[in-house]
């Protein structure tokens, strides 16, 4: 008796294969801009003022002055009194450099997912040989 030809089967069953794809989500527009704003300063600001005082003499002292004080012609005194001005003035200067950075985060995101897998069943009697 010959021997029978051997029965096979191909038996198959689903795997799963996970991966990513980017995509965009969002676009990001980074802008400077102006910003005014009211600011107030105090200054102290001075200025001479002219001030007259007067001291009354003892005579012995009067006498003791030079000749000729006291004279008919005018005496003139002139003096100068100065202030103080404000001068405003602006000055842009750097204060800050500003940078924008992608970073990349890694998270773990579990996937579930139902798979098929085959299965092989012999039924009736099988003659050992």
């Amino acid at each position: 008796m010959t021997a029978p030809d051997p029965a096979e089967v191909v038996r198959h069953e689903e795997r799963l294969r996970v991966g990513t794809v980017p995509v965009p989500v969002e676009r990001v527009r980074v802008q400077k801009v102006v910003v005014t704003e009211e600011r107030t300063v105090t200054v102290t600001v001075r200025r001479e003022e002219l001030r007259v005082v007067r001291e009354p003499l003892d005579p012995d002292d009067a006498a003791q002055e030079a000749p000729g004080a006291a004279d008919d012609a005018p005496r003139v005194v002139e003096m100068v009194l100065h202030e103080e001005r404000l001068v405003v003035d602006r000055e842009v200067v750097p204060v800050e450099r500003v940078r924008v950075v992608v970073d990349r985060v890694t998270t773990q995101q579990p996937v579930e997912a139902t798979l098929r897998h085959e299965e092989v069943v012999v039924d009736g009697d099988v003659d050992p040989g």
